[in-house]
């Protein structure tokens, strides 16, 4: 079920590699040259979801970037003896929150325009603005350049290092440090994501939160549907609302054109120290 993957895309699954997930150092080195060979009521009851009743997931440590617009609440994940903690936004960057860096900076991504012309920057807004209703809904029609403006004008406006995660601090936060096959686990369920099934309750993207029975070990949501989203290396992690069950497995990467802004690219922000 879902749409299967597109042979313009390519997809490869990262191969365990014992007990853990490769350490960030390891990562890095072992993949470097890797581009070279390649809803509001249900957003309401989330809410309610996350604030600790009963069977919610239990609350991560939790930071909030501010005055940028409607707040971003950031997760911190340790990483070990591999390097410093680093901070993933608890959900995916949604459209409200795009919508406020456009209307500050009146950025219109014309710099890197989309390389699909059926596929143009924000293609979904209206007048500057998003969809009735779709505030919280994930940002879309982003290339890999829109994204990475969108941290650098976070970096300015807080006077914290903000970027796109690279895909070892993606996977870390997916996984919790294990070689999980999804985010909550190892067993497949199609009613803890998004993806390409009507059964989730969503015909294309879902309010941010809208699966809490979904998230990782560290209280971080939608790491498997909703979106594909950009890492720092261009790669798209995570699997969208309209594909089969593989394409959202922790492991599993697509390589595309940095300058393509499809309907299914969004971002989710790791903050620095």
């Amino acid at each position: 079920m879902g749409e299967e993957p597109s042979n313009s895309t390519r997809y490869r699954q990262r191969e365990p590699s014992g007990p853990t997930v490769p350490t960030i150092g390891s990562y890095a080195a072992n993949n470097r040259g890797v581009r070279d060979d390649q809803c509001a009521m249900r957003s309401m009851l989330t809410c309610v979801l996350l604030c600790g009743c009963h069977g919610a997931p239990p609350s991560p440590p939790v930071d909030r970037l501010t005055g940028c617009g409607p707040d971003l609440e950031l997760v911190r994940i340790a990483t070990g003896r591999d390097g410093p903690a680093f901070w993933i936004g608890r959900f995916e960057v949604t459209n409200a929150q795009f919508a406020a860096f456009v209307a500050a900076t009146g950025y219109d991504g014309g710099g890197h325009p989309s390389s699909k012309p059926t596929e143009p920057f924000l293609g979904h807004f209206q007048d500057g603005r998003p969809p009735a209703g779709a505030d919280l809904h994930p940002v879309c029609n982003l290339n890999l350049h829109h994204a990475r403006a969108f941290c650098r004008w976070l970096s300015e406006r807080t006077g914290r290092r903000v970027r796109l995660p690279t895909d070892a601090e993606w996977e870390l936060a997916a996984t919790g440090g294990t070689d999980r096959v999804y985010p909550w686990g190892d067993e497949w369920d199609p009613m803890r994501c998004n993806w390409g099934s009507p059964a989730d309750g969503f015909a294309q993207s879902a309010p941010v939160g809208s699966f809490p029975a979904g998230t990782t070990v560290d209280g971080v949501h939608d790491m498997a549907g909703n979106i594909w989203e950009w890492t720092e290396a261009g790669n798209l992690r995570g699997g969208p609302w309209c594909m089969n069950e593989a394409t959202v497995r922790c492991a599993w990467i697509a390589n595309e054109d940095d300058d393509r802004a499809d309907d299914k690219f969004g971002l989710r922000v790791v903050v620095e120290g």
